[in-house]
């Protein structure tokens, strides 16, 4: 559903009731909902079309949505089944510009188009094809006076976040329709990927740029878009991250205020900063000083926010900034965050209300020293365990986060908490190829999927042994999606973990090269080899061909309708396991896809998991052992 906060008022539903809102492009969806004067668009989970309704405050007025795109059923008269996401509309008001995904039987395309928005929907013309001559397109992003638009492409077996193209064209609206004229690439290419293109209000061009190996902010210069002139000039030249993989469509870590300078989520050090970036003025009041040197300042703002997924600044005589993000102790939020220096304040809740703070285990920075070099992560003690290192140590559960490109961050995560308050302590590790830490290491992991981060895990929880922070002869390993190889794998690698806890895990490295949706079809390319060529090393990787080297217990929670690692793949497993003589139990859950979105899933995934956990280590689980409702 989207939500409405207004200052002094509670939170407003403003969707249609019993819509779910989300869209399903590259099957992780993303920006599935603007407003423009008044007006809500948004793409209904149910068939992937736009919508559009008055944000009228009576329910019932909120009931008159009227579609915008029209279905085409798969089996219908036309050939394609098309889903909408990442829409802009016009400054005319007269298009809405979209991210579009076309289906038909196995094949997949990707196109900008322009959607009209007639007052009257039934008198609107056909959806408008703009640019279709590359694999996939996102973040359509028209200029302020509705003559430019930028936008990002890249192409297949690439992946954005390792090279994609910032796109630049004319706008021409017209009676006969809508098109773009004298299209250029603008950045990107090579070994550099671009994202979150958006307009300033001089008419210059932002967008963030990894060409030195960090995601930087950039501008282009309003005469430089019009002629072709200047490259565009770096804001800063730091080593850190002021983007992250694009994973969903529509991220949003830049804003601009009024004068001009630029609010930002800088990722440093492990951990998400906001910082104030100010132009500090060149020749004729430009404020870049040419030469691509960078001319501005930046502050730093002082706030508690260590894990941040976007941030926007308010317009008005006010402005007001604010961010979605958790603290080590809080929950996901939305946070006002004060221009001064002071606390935040907790504005829009994303789920239930956090524990208290001394219920909470804070995540500590640990760096493990490996043969391959540093491995940088979190560690999170058993809630109410003593400062420093246990006098008993604890079973220690490893997290591997998804991707296998993302990273572990240190805002509270109620996964975390729910086996730290059982008595748990928690690894989460940003292994070879985690986001965060420059493209240099992101690429630590291409051609090295299902070993360096397997690897790098394993030894993470021998230094945390070492360290004696944890019990030794009481570890397992977990993970979701991506995190599910890297977690089976550490059972055929070594013989460390008594076991291995997979959500919807990856086991079969071949299948998913062959059966998987189109986003991450070419992804194992890069991590692993060029398919079919490089088949056994996707057999040798692959759990499913490494169950007679299993040394521990196996749990695999499974949604049985998930297109991105389908069902078999626990299945079969499961059966190979089974049949070797490997404790392995199998949960299927009915109508779940790829990441569990029913509360009910989640509770008995986490009792089950929790209970698997008991099997291996005894029931000697510390405080909070016995408390169901953390």
């Amino acid at each position: 559903m989207v939500v409405r906060w207004v200052d002094g008022t509670p939170p407003e539903d403003v969707s249609p009731t019993g819509v779910s809102v989300r869209s399903r492009v590259h099957e992780y969806g993303g920006a599935s909902a603007t407003v423009r004067d008044g007006v809500l668009f948004y793409v209904d989970q149910s068939d992937q079309q736009w919508y559009r309704v008055a944000l009228a405050r009576s329910p019932a007025a909120r009931e008159a949505a009227v579609v915008l795109t029209g279905p085409v059923p798969p089996d219908g008269p036309g050939p394609w089944s098309s889903r909408y996401a990442d829409g802009q509309v016009l400054p005319s008001g007269a298009w809405l510009l979209s991210v579009e995904e076309r289906h038909a039987g196995t094949s997949t395309d990707h196109r900008l188009v322009g959607v009209p928005l007639a007052a009257d929907a039934a008198a609107a013309g056909p959806v408008v094809t703009l640019a279709e001559d590359r694999d996939f397109v996102a973040s359509p992003r028209p200029s302020p006076d509705g003559r430019w638009v930028a936008w990002v492409t890249w192409d297949h077996p690439f992946m954005p976040w390792d090279r994609s193209e910032l796109w630049l064209a004319r706008l021409e609206e017209s009676a006969d329709g809508l098109r773009l004229h004298r299209s250029r690439r603008v950045a990107g290419g090579g070994e550099s990927s671009v994202g979150q293109p958006r307009w300033a209000r001089d008419g210059s061009l932002l967008f963030v740029d990894d060409r030195t190996g960090w995601w930087l902010p950039y501008r282009v210069a309003l005469g430089g878009l019009a002629d072709g002139g200047p490259e565009a000039e770096a804001v800063v030249a730091l080593e850190a991250e002021f983007h992250a993989p694009d994973w969903v469509l529509g991220q949003a870590t830049m804003a601009e205020r009024s004068d001009g300078s630029l609010v930002c989520r800088m990722h440093r050090g492990g951990r998400d900063e906001v910082v104030h970036l100010r132009p500090n003025g060149g020749p004729d009041g430009d404020p870049g000083s040419g030469g691509g040197q960078p001319s501005w300042t930046m502050e730093v703002i002082d706030q508690a926010c260590v894990a941040i997924s976007g941030l926007v600044v308010t317009g008005g005589p006010a402005e007001r900034l604010y961010v979605l993000g958790s603290t080590p102790t809080e929950a996901q939020a939305v946070f006002e965050i004060p221009w001064s220096s002071s606390e935040p304040s907790r504005r829009i809740s994303t789920g239930p209300e956090s524990p208290s703070a001394a219920g909470v285990s804070v995540a500590r920075p640990f760096t493990a020293s490996t043969p391959t070099g540093p491995v940088p992560g979190l560690f999170y003690p058993p809630v109410g365990a003593p400062d420093g290192a246990p006098t008993d140590p604890p079973p220690l559960v490893v997290f591997c986060h998804g991707g296998p490109t993302s990273a572990a961050e240190g805002g509270l995560d109620p996964m975390v908490q729910f086996f730290a308050s059982r008595g748990l302590a928690v690894a989460a590790v940003n292994y070879r190829g985690s986001s965060g830490f420059g493209r240099a290491f992101r690429k630590q992991l291409d051609g090295l999927w299902g070993q360096a981060d397997v690897d790098d895990c394993v030894q993470y929880a021998a230094a945390l042994e070492r360290a004696g922070w944890v019990d030794g002869r009481r570890m397992a390993i977990r993970g979701s999606s991506a995190g599910g190889l890297t977690a089976l794998g550490a059972l055929i690698r070594a013989d460390r973990f008594a076991g291995a806890a997979a959500w919807y895990g990856v086991t079969d490295l071949e299948a998913l090269a062959a059966d998987t949706h189109d986003f991450e079809s070419r992804y194992v390319d890069s991590l692993v080899g060029p398919w079919p060529e490089a088949r056994p090393t996707y057999r040798a990787r692959s759990p499913i061909h490494g169950v007679e080297q299993v040394t521990g217990s196996v749990l695999l929670l499974q949604g049985a309708d998930d297109p991105v690692v389908p069902a078999d793949q626990s299945e079969r497993f499961a059966a190979a396991l089974d049949q070797r003589g490997v404790p392995c139990r199998l949960v299927v859950f009915e109508g779940e896809s790829h990441g569990f979105r029913r509360a009910s899933t989640i509770e008995a995934s986490l009792l089950t998991e929790l209970d698997f956990y008991r099997s291996l280590f005894g029931d000697r689980t510390g405080p909070g052992a016995t408390n169901p409702s953390t």
